[in-house]
């Protein structure tokens, strides 16, 4: 009887959460415009930039609406789909090489009067390898606490009625990686993190609980290596 019910309540769940689909209107096309530049503000050419629609409900698609890429001059204009669902989302990417950025809204509640979302300027920044080895070189029983702090270089920026809702955007957001090295892990080697070309990371660490001694590297070339002994 007990799995009976549970099952009718499954049965209930799935049918209230599928029961939305992703709405596209064919008879409506918005315009998606921007220009796309990287940390130097240098233009960015070929850039991807993609329009999906989702209804945000479980068993919905996420649709793509349309698609064009970045002229010589970073700029975009592409005509797409519309519909009214939670997540109207673009997204711009160039490869593996460079951030993401995600523009993000919703178009149950807004639609633009000119059926223009124009994104202004997307920055993409050029990504490096932080690769890091922190070897033990003094005696036994030395320990060390370490941590790196960075930025994450992808970015969604998340609009409500074509006003920026930082609440819910997220860009530049800080991120941090270490641990605790000790006799039954007394090095970290070949240990990486994806960060943003031209970025700063701080770099801390305290010797056998001492005192916390902070340093920042600056991220001046592509596979950055760094090298630290204790």
């Amino acid at each position: 009887m007990l799995k009976k019910l549970h099952l009718a309540i499954l049965l209930i769940l799935i049918t209230a959460f599928s029961c939305e689909d992703t709405e596209i209107q064919n008879n409506i096309r918005v315009l998606v415009q921007g220009n796309v530049v990287d940390q130097n503000a240098q233009p960015i050419a070929d850039a991807n930039i993609r329009v999906y629609a989702d209804a945000d409900t479980f068993g919905a698609d996420r649709v793509l609406l349309g698609e064009g890429v970045s002229n010589a001059s970073g700029n975009f204009s592409v005509t797409s789909l519309f519909g009214p669902n939670t997540l109207f989302l673009v997204d711009v990417t160039f490869g593996d090489q460079f951030s993401i950025y995600r523009y993000q809204t919703n178009t149950e509640e807004f639609t633009p009067n000119d059926l223009i979302f124009n994104l202004e300027t997307v920055e993409l920044k050029a990504l490096t390898n932080f690769t890091y080895n922190i070897i033990r070189e003094s005696g036994e029983d030395n320990t060390l606490q370490y941590r790196f702090t960075y930025f994450d270089a992808n970015c969604t920026e998340v609009y409500e009625e074509s006003v920026l809702d930082e609440s819910q955007s997220y860009c530049n957001s800080i991120r941090f990686t270490g641990s605790t090295l000790n006799n039954l892990s007394p090095n970290a080697e070949n240990r990486s993190f994806i960060v943003p070309l031209q970025s700063q990371v701080e770099f801390s660490y305290s010797l056998n609980q001492g005192d916390e001694v902070s340093e920042i590297i600056t991220i001046n070339s592509a596979d950055y290596a760094f090298e630290f002994s204790y």
